[in-house]
């Protein structure tokens, strides 16, 4: 059984904290990787692990804040006609 949807002013509410803490999400990790750039840089220490995992988090948070620019806008994906031709 779906929930009922939430109220125009609680989305964009969700949308906005979604959007923001994506923003934080990625401020945070670009450090992180300049840190790791940096410290690669100066002691030849292979941490490309380290910097995957953190390239990772970077597409985290460019998808939390589509999620939330979504949100916010009240696009639908179920709303969309699934017989069409589109490329999504």
């Amino acid at each position: 059984m779906a929930s009922a949807p939430l109220p125009p002013a609680t989305r964009r509410l969700v949308g906005f904290l979604l959007m923001l803490s994506g923003g934080l999400l990625g401020l945070g990790m670009l450090l992180k990787v300049y840190v790791t750039v940096m410290s690669w840089n100066t002691t030849y220490q292979s941490s490309y692990a380290m910097l995957s995992v953190y390239l990772v988090g970077l597409l985290a948070s460019g998808l939390l804040m589509r999620l939330g620019r979504r949100m916010r806008r009240g696009d639908d994906l179920s709303r969309r006609d699934p017989d069409t031709e589109e490329i999504l």
